[in-house]
């Protein structure tokens, strides 16, 4: 039998039976340790060419892609970066490749306001990029909502989603390397949001006492939605997260919004629960110019949009 992300996850989770002083470890965004008098927030994450970096995406891209993964789980904890280290496996490296890669993780950390301290090199038979960062917080952010609660994201969702379609047409020779080139042009902002997602760090930090759950949307909203245990996503709702060039996209391409909305990973959008949905709109519009559109609520018992029974989904890594 092969083993998928999940599998493996919960082998090394049963046997790491030593747990110190941690006070939450496997299974959220973050550890988190209690210091005297804030919480101290680690996450770690690790990408390789072949798995996480579409052909079209620039080596400064690359570079600003390893800082943002791991800084929208801080964002999650809604915690303030401290600093991040990354480890570099290079297969036969350009200096010029190694140097546009490091402008871009030196360009979001400047964004993030998170320096990059240190890390590793090595050799590895393709890139392979791994970021350990860390933040503080006198509140940490975990999974899990509670019944009644508004189920909220930040901004929109769905363009990864789209940006994927295109490449797998293209690779798929559905379309040629002109109409491919032709849609990079019509659709910037659905490929912006694949070679230059935005970790929601600010946004994390403004909602920190609003809000009672919080998550990332890494992996698909689809999967993100059972971290928050049972709940009911509204289609018409969900649709107002979804941006007109998506819908336009899905139109012409025959393609569910819906179905979009729910299978784009690496938004690194935040998915969060609160009582004060209200108050969360007002903060993020007044502090950061930022905005957060209801999807739905956590409910007593089941996992539905709509009616209909949602089942797990969205982006697992299989062996």
């Amino acid at each position: 039998m092969n083993l998928t992300e999940l599998d493996i996850i919960k082998i090394i989770g049963n046997n790491l039976t030593y747990k110190g002083n941690v006070l939450k470890s496997i299974g959220d965004d973050c550890a988190v340790f209690k210091l005297e008098r804030e919480y101290l927030v680690i996450t770690t994450d690790m990408m390789f060419k072949s798995t996480h970096f579409p052909d079209i995406l620039t080596p400064f891209q690359i570079g600003m892609r390893i800082i943002t993964a791991n800084l929208s789980d801080i964002a999650a904890m809604c915690a303030k970066p401290l600093g991040i280290v990354v480890s570099m496996g290079f297969n036969a490296p350009k200096k010029d490749f190694i140097m546009e890669l490091t402008k871009g993780m030196d360009h979001m950390a400047r964004e993030y306001k998170c320096p990059i301290v240190g890390g590793d090199t090595n050799n590895s038979k393709e890139l392979t990029l791994c970021g350990t960062a860390f933040g503080i917080t006198k509140n940490p952010i975990f999974r899990g909502g509670n019944i009644g609660e508004d189920i909220m994201i930040t901004y929109d969702i769905g363009r990864v989603y789209c940006a994927l379609e295109i490449i797998k047409m293209k690779d798929k020779g559905i379309i040629n390397k002109r109409t491919f080139e032709s849609l990079l042009e019509e659709y910037p902002n659905i490929i912006k949001k694949l070679t230059e997602p935005m970790a929601r760090v600010n946004e994390g930090i403004v909602i920190n006492e609003y809000i009672n759950s919080c998550c990332d949307i890494s992996d698909g909203l689809k999967k993100e939605l059972f971290y928050i245990g049972n709940f009911e996503v509204y289609s018409k709702k969900l649709l107002n997260a979804i941006p007109k060039d998506v819908m336009e996209f899905c139109h012409r391409l025959n393609i569910d919004p819906i179905v979009a909305a729910l299978n784009s990973g690496e938004e690194f959008e935040l998915l969060f629960t609160t009582e004060r949905s209200k108050e969360v709109i007002h903060k993020l519009k007044e502090e950061c110019n930022g905005r957060a559109i209801k999807i739905g609520k956590v409910i007593e018992e089941g996992h539905y949009i709509d009616d209909i029974e949602l089942k797990p989904g969205g982006y697992i890594h299989k062996w």
